[in-house]
């Protein structure tokens, strides 16, 4: 039976989200305040969320939606597993969203921390499932060259 569930999840950083859901071809539409989603059969079944994934986007029947949850501070999806796992598969949320929403994180550091150290590049490299981004910060590639007399 088709149905709207809850997830809880640790995404905080609205604009990391929306950026990995960007990322992954998802095309987020955004409200200040949450909306009603589309169910399988046309309702809400009560839910509503501030970000969502129109079903349409993912050739499913029902939206996925992110909604703040004020009490732990991070967005709780709310989906229809029975519509989203066979579009987008059984580990999307846990792998490949976190995976895009990690990076979009890092680089958001990076950019933080460029004021303080300088110019930074990123190094993407992958290692079976391991996915590694180095940054590497002008301020820490420095040389001086001293003459000794």
């Amino acid at each position: 039976m088709s149905h709207f569930s809850t997830v809880k999840t640790k995404l905080a950083n609205r604009e990391c989200l929306i950026f990995a859901l960007t990322d992954l071809k998802l095309s987020p539409q955004v409200h200040e305040e949450a909306q009603p989603l589309k169910g399988y059969y046309s309702g809400s079944q009560g839910q509503s969320a501030e970000i969502i994934v129109s079903g349409r986007t993912i050739k499913a029947r029902a939206d996925i939606g992110f909604k703040w949850n004020q009490s732990s501070g991070v967005y709780d999806v709310i989906h229809d597993s029975f519509e989203t796992v066979p579009k987008l598969g059984k580990d999307f949320f846990s792998n490949k969203l976190m995976l895009a929403y990690g990076q979009r994180m890092v680089r958001a550091k990076a950019a933080e921390l460029q004021e303080q150290f300088g110019e930074c590049a990123i190094a993407e490299t992958t290692n079976g499932t391991v996915q590694t981004l180095r940054l590497t910060f002008a301020g820490h590639q420095e040389v001086k060259q001293f003459a000794r007399r």
